[in-house]
């Protein structure tokens, strides 16, 4: 098989059409068209199904496109390579960031990483913290700082606990909870993703606490400033990790409710592909990276700053 058709199978079943594939991939249709029928010919199989609606992957056409989706990342990956090269960079470490997490302490760990190791380039994404667990497996990260929802990591993967975090209710200064009181039932609701594997302990927690109706009117997928200004607006509750809205509460006008049941843990770890810390530079940065989110977890937050 020619892995550029794996990749191209990729961008069809991503845009949709064959059309919006070849704009994007600079063919012509019949190029493109003539590329897939040798791939389903070499695979022995339909790769999608066409209708006016656009294309439909197969179960087989998925499969490859998974694979041509981690050529056209590799692909990537090396571009990037050559480019930092050119630019006289030699090493980069990528981080990726649960969106409270990151929204609370990557500002101080770019600082930290860099005044240590000056000479590094730092690339930070904000995701979901199931799909930056499988990023990193799948090789696109260095290190992941998020919370877990397995018992213990995937094979080739460690964690390394930085703070044993808890979750807790919280919404603005000026919310009606906050300013006088009253049931957690029947409130207004913004949830930080959807189909989590976090949900089902979620809806527990807040089970537990007498919300027996929870009234979803805002999902924000991976965004952590979004859902924080949303709720500063003071007419809606979330429920979040503790210490990454001790460090943005402040800023954002939000305290946290008292629950009449004991907050659920929910403890943040430093992810990493075991081979990693073969390299004793990304040791290094290892521990720096749990030497600082500690120092943060038992150090109160700076004040936000004045405006003018």
């Amino acid at each position: 098989m020619d892995p550029r058709h794996l990749v191209q199978l990729a961008t069809i079943l991503e845009k949709g059409s064959i059309t919006q594939a070849s704009r994007h991939l600079h063919l012509t249709q019949p190029t493109l068209t003539h590329n897939m029928q040798t791939l389903e010919m070499q695979a022995g199989g339909a790769l999608f199904e066409r209708s006016r609606y656009g294309v439909r992957s197969t179960p087989l056409g998925e499969m490859l496109a998974r694979e041509g989706r981690a050529i056209g990342r590799r692909l990537k990956d090396a571009a990037e390579v050559t480019a930092r090269h050119r630019s006289g960079i030699r090493k980069q470490v990528r981080i990726g960031a649960g969106p409270m997490v990151g929204a609370a302490v990557a500002g101080e760990l770019v600082r930290v990483l860099l005044a240590r190791f000056p000479d590094l380039a730092l690339a930070v994404q904000s995701d979901r913290p199931h799909l930056l667990v499988e990023q990193l497996i799948d090789g696109h990260h260095e290190f992941v700082l998020a919370p877990s929802w397995l018992e213990r990591p995937p094979p080739g993967i460690e964690r390394r606990l930085l703070v044993a975090d808890a979750l807790g209710v919280f919404c603005a200064r000026t919310h009606a909870l906050a300013l006088g009181g009253g049931p957690l039932d029947a409130q207004r609701w913004i949830s930080l993703g959807s189909a989590s594997p976090f949900d089902q302990e979620v809806r527990e927690m807040l089970a537990a606490a007498g919300v027996q109706a929870m009234r979803v009117d805002v999902t924000v997928l991976g965004e952590a400033f979004v859902l924080l200004d949303t709720l500063a607006q003071g007419r809606h509750l979330a429920v979040l990790p503790r210490f990454p809205l001790r460090r943005l509460a402040e800023r954002f006008g939000l305290l946290e409710l008292a629950l009449p049941v004991p907050p659920r843990p929910r403890p943040i770890y430093l992810w990493c592909r075991t081979t990693t810390l073969e390299d004793a530079g990304m040791t290094a940065v290892a521990e720096l990276l749990q030497q600082t989110v500690v120092t943060l977890s038992i150090s109160p937050p700076a004040p936000p700053p004045a405006h003018r």
